[in-house]
């Protein structure tokens, strides 16, 4: 009988850690070198199984569009623009006229030592079997201070209702989250401060599709917080932190929801005693 019992106790056990860690993501390794500085994903939504990712400073001013098993799809090149520390992306489609646009975040200042930090916007490009090179018609850019001062950040989103830009802060014990209301890309702005997260070292973020939750990623982990419009549409973050399986990476800086937020990507810097590898967590 308590050979039985103990049985039971070991297999509630067994049970409760695969369900708190989830099953094992899907690997693959990544199948060009051009990412080894990759700080950046996210899932495209006009064209499937696409993932768009970009290096930080110092790296070309590209955006390289990946197949969900790592292999390198099409470039698209930024012209007349330069990748001083791009460190993050986000997609947004136009309610008003459909397309779809890609942002690149030029955010990152390790020193906390820059006047002002960029975003650029470019339409994404519907890829045909055909397509590895393409160029962007109509980069535009927006320059923006913090109404606190300068700080370094790799992670943002695009609110899809309301366009307006949040971005979440690197560095602090408890990281900021500061918000751009609708930009329009003609003037400098200020991102004005909303709130803070119990968070510190955060590399990435994305924001499901129908803007009810969001994906924070550290260097040790990632986190999902529910999100809604408060009725001012302004986005307001849940209090709970829901901590989601994740393997640790040599420095893992890309996270995106894919395209039905039913799972999750991860990617890191490539590091030098280890392949580059594509996560998938479902």
């Amino acid at each position: 009988m308590l050979k039985k019992v103990l049985f039971i106790v070991l297999l509630i056990v067994a049970i409760s850690y695969l369900t708190l860690s989830g099953r094992a993501p899907q690997e693959h390794v990544l199948q060009t070198k051009v990412l080894d500085e990759a700080s950046a994903l996210d899932c495209s939504r006009i064209n499937p199984g696409i993932l768009w990712s970009l290096n930080d400073s110092g790296g070309k001013a590209e955006v390289y569009a990946l197949d969900s098993e790592g292999r390198l799809v099409c470039t698209l090149q930024l012209p007349g623009v330069k990748n001083r520390d791009w460190e993050e992306l986000a997609l947004y489609t136009d309610p008003k006229n459909g397309k779809n646009y890609l942002y690149v975040g030029e955010i990152g200042d390790n020193a906390a030592k820059y006047e002002s930090v960029r975003f650029y916007k470019v339409e994404e490009p519907v890829l045909s079997k055909k397509d590895s090179l393409v160029t962007a018609d109509n980069v535009q850019s927006l320059d923006f201070v913090y109404e606190d001062g300068a700080r370094d950040a790799e992670a943002f989103f695009v609110e899809p209702q309301t366009e307006d830009i949040y971005i979440i802060s690197k560095r602090e014990e408890q990281v900021g989250i500061y918000r751009i209301s609708k930009p329009d890309f003609t003037k400098p702005v200020v991102a004005k401060r909303i709130g803070t997260l119990p968070l510190s070292w955060v590399t990435a973020a994305d924001l499901s599709p129908d803007g009810k939750k969001v994906l924070v990623k550290t260097y040790t982990g990632v986190f999902r917080i529910k999100t809604r419009l408060n009725p001012q549409g302004e986005l307001t973050f849940g209090k709970k932190l829901k901590a989601l399986p994740y393997k640790l990476e040599p420095q893992g800086e890309g996270l995106c929801w894919d395209a039905k937020a039913k799972g999750y990507y991860t990617l890191s810097e490539a590091a030098t005693d280890t392949p580059q590898i594509l996560y998938y967590y479902k």
